[in-house]
């Protein structure tokens, strides 16, 4: 919720650069869609996977990693994909603490757009 937050605080700094947010969830559609109101203030679409069908495809799931409980969780990541189709840029974070700051992505995003690649 912390990254959903400070994307949509930035939202206008991802419109300039022509970037768009969507942001995939294996929670079910009423508890995307409160995260779409409460935590990313309407700004952008967040779209619900709860079958992880999407998820699973760009190898983003975290098997039974639900706190206390089997659940299937996605791995928080950000991935930029460009305009053709193509993976540009991938960050996967492994807890809260490894989220990267708005500073850190908008780096990385703004790298990745003009074809430079960075480490992690």
């Amino acid at each position: 919720m912390t990254e959903l937050r400070e994307f949509a605080r930035h939202s206008e700094d991802l419109a300039k650069l022509d970037v768009r947010l969507v942001p995939l969830s294996v929670d079910g559609r009423q508890d995307a869609h409160k995260a779409w109101e409460k935590v990313a203030g309407k700004k952008f679409p967040i779209l619900s996977d709860p079958g992880a069908v999407v998820i699973r495809k760009y190898g983003l799931l975290h098997a039974g990693g639900g706190e206390g409980d089997s659940t299937d969780i996605a791995l928080r990541t950000t991935i930029l994909i460009g305009p053709d189709g193509r993976e540009k840029w991938r960050r996967i974070s492994r807890s809260v603490p490894d989220i990267p700051s708005w500073n850190q992505t908008d780096t990385q995003i703004k790298a990745a757009l003009a074809g430079v690649e960075m480490k992690q």
